[in-house]
Order: C-alpha cells, then sequence, then structure tokens
C-alpha cells in the first residue's frame, strides 16, 4: 500500500513530538537525546533526522511510554489517514483516560470522554484542558496515532491534539492519524 510507514518510524515521530514536552519531555534522557532536543527547539523536522537518532528515540519511546507500547503489538506498518470529527469521536480511548468515567477497560469512545465530567479531579495540564486558551483554528504538526488494545482500536498519542481538534470544531478542518494498515 501506497504511503505506508513502519511501526518503528511511527514511534520515533511519537517520541520526537514529545521531546520537548512540559509533561514528558524530561523523562527522555541518554546519550544523544540533548542534541535531539536542541535539533527539535531549532525546529528541525522529524523527517530531516537520521536513521540512528530515529532509532534512538523509537528506544526511548518504549523507556518512557512502555506502558502504551502493548497497543502497537502486532502493527508491523501505519498508514496515515485524515479523520473527520466523527471518525475521531468514534475511536475509543485508552484506559488511562477511560478511568476518568469509571472501568478503564470498558470501550469509552473519544465523544463519550471528552464530554463527560471526570469521575475524579485532574490537573490544568491534563489532555482534556488542551483547547483552553487555543485559537479557535486548527493546526496540527504531528499525526496521532491509533493502536488497538482488547479487540478495539484506541488512540494511544496525540490526546492534546485530538482536544484541540474537537474544540475547533471546524467542520473543514481534518485530523491526521497514523492508523494501523489492518484496522
Amino acid at each position: 500500500m501506497a504511503g505506508e510507514v513502519t511501526a518503528e518510524y511511527v514511534r520515533a515521530r511519537w517520541a520526537y513530538s514529545e521531546l520537548l514536552s512540559c509533561g514528558h519531555g524530561h523523562l527522555y534522557q541518554g546519550r544523544g537525546v540533548p542534541e535531539l532536543k536542541e535539533k527539535a527547539r531549532g525546529g528541525v523536522r522529524f523527517d530531516e533526522l537520521d536513521q540512528a537518532e530515529r532509532r534512538l528515540l523509537a528506544d526511548q519511546l518504549r523507556l518512557v511510554r512502555g506502558i502504551w507500547l502493548p497497543a502497537l503489538d502486532g502493527v508491523a506498518s501505519f498508514k496515515r489517514v485524515s479523520w473527520t470529527r466523527d471518525e475521531l469521536a468514534a475511536v475509543c480511548v485508552f484506559p488511562y483516560f477511560a478511568k476518568e468515567l469509571g472501568d478503564p477497560w470498558a470501550p469509552v469512545t473519544f465523544k463519550q470522554w471528552i464530554e463527560a465530567e471526570p469521575n475524579s479531579p485532574v490537573d490544568k495540564y491534563h489532555a482534556r484542558y488542551a483547547a483552553v486558551g487555543a485559537g479557535a483554528s486548527f493546526t496540527q504538526e504531528d499525526p496521532a496515532t491509533v493502536g488497538r488494545l482488547l479487540g478495539h482500536p484506541r488512540l494511544i498519542d496525540g490526546y492534546h491534539r485530538a482536544v484541540r481538534f474537537w474544540r475547533a470544531n471546524d467542520p473543514a478542518a481534518v485530523f491526521a492519524v497514523y492508523l494501523p494498515c489492518d484496522v
């Protein structure tokens, strides 16, 4: 299929998108990581990184986000697709977010999750508040990532971007997603 990328490419791109985040960037450490953070600060695009840098990023993701990676088990390649708001609405959220509404293992859709109040307080940096103070238009550089867990496609990366897309409520906007080729 044209436009396919490997699972390692998606993992590396995910890690690169988080290097400078206040929530997770500090967790990426080790030889070569400070240089990658400097490249990210300087605006170097992911596709300009060499293979060794991408391999390092994919390895770092295993250390930082290992608990989320089972959703990528068995996925060899991804296709980049453009989702509408309705398509985002229908995908399930990861158990980490589903637990805010009760049972973490329940198949909670993005729409159910984002439109409900959490059953306990979450901090002001939580993904559900990503659109606070954002402009009315939506732009996205890094695609989100969808995997599979417990028999359902689940959004595993890109929650802040997804919330900004959702809240913009622009009928012409699309949401870029890496989707496993077999979903």
